[in-house]
């Protein structure tokens, strides 16, 4: 089955196909992503890294969270980055605003944003089953950087060989995470090495998360990111449809 998260089309077609092939989902990885490009939109108009890395993770989870509780018991994992902690605070003008664009700062919003959702989701789905854990896979030697231009120099490989960890090394805390009985009905962790991790503030902030699911509801519901999304968000006592 084709999955494409800068789509929202092929994320509806997705769901559609796999739900006529399956009753229930006894877990979901979430570690697609995309990092330091130059702007560009996903096919629905959002900002590529903030649209690919967390709402269509947003988006397809949504779509498939019922087949999970078909399941009766499931696991959700979400992968982050220890980057979430280089910005401050979820900047909604950074997502919104093509001037306001940084490949750094927007790729670390996203990862942001996906540890927020996923104690969000933790939340939400407390008791149903379902438990959702998001973890940093730490610096993997994949083809996610190939946009960073000094990568490319001599000797940089080399180094980054080193360094960083193969992709199977990458992997450990993921697959930790979603086969481990040593976690069977833990929720609302974020893990690293294997290991419960420091986390964003930002992530346990449940009016943080409660306006994150609110912004994001919208953006999938009017396919846009102009700005006038944020005086959605923005308007006391709003709600979005």
């Amino acid at each position: 089955m084709e999955l494409d998260l800068a789509s929202f089309l092929s994320i509806d077609r997705f769901v559609t196909e796999f739900k006529q092939h399956h009753k229930q989902l006894n877990l979901l990885v979430c570690n697609a992503g995309m990092a330091f490009n130059h702007y560009d939109t996903t096919y629905d108009g959002l900002e590529s890294q903030f649209g690919t890395n967390f709402v269509g993770h947003y988006m397809l989870i949504d779509r498939l969270v019922d087949t999970m509780k078909m399941a009766g018991s499931a696991r959700i994992t979400i992968a982050s980055s220890i980057a979430a902690c280089m910005v401050r605070n979820i900047d909604y003008t950074r997502v919104t605003d093509v001037w306001r664009f940084n490949r750094l700062i927007n790729y670390s919003t996203s990862k942001l944003a996906l540890l927020v959702y996923s104690h969000a989701l933790a939340r939400k789905l407390d008791g149903s089953g379902i438990t959702v854990n998001a973890f940093h896979p730490g610096l993997v030697i994949t083809g996610l950087y190939r946009n960073i231009s000094f990568l490319s120099l001599p000797g940089i490989h080399d180094l980054t060989s080193w360094m960083w960890l193969n992709q199977k090394a990458g992997s450990v805390t993921s697959v930790y995470l979603a086969l481990s009985p040593e976690l069977e009905g833990k929720t609302g962790g974020y893990y690293a090495r294997e290991q419960p991790a420091a986390i964003h503030p930002d992530a346990m902030n449940v009016e943080v998360q409660d306006r994150l699911c609110k912004f994001t509801d919208i953006l999938i519901a009017t396919n846009t990111h102009a700005p006038n999304v944020l005086d959605s968000i923005n308007a006391p006592n709003s709600v979005a449809e």
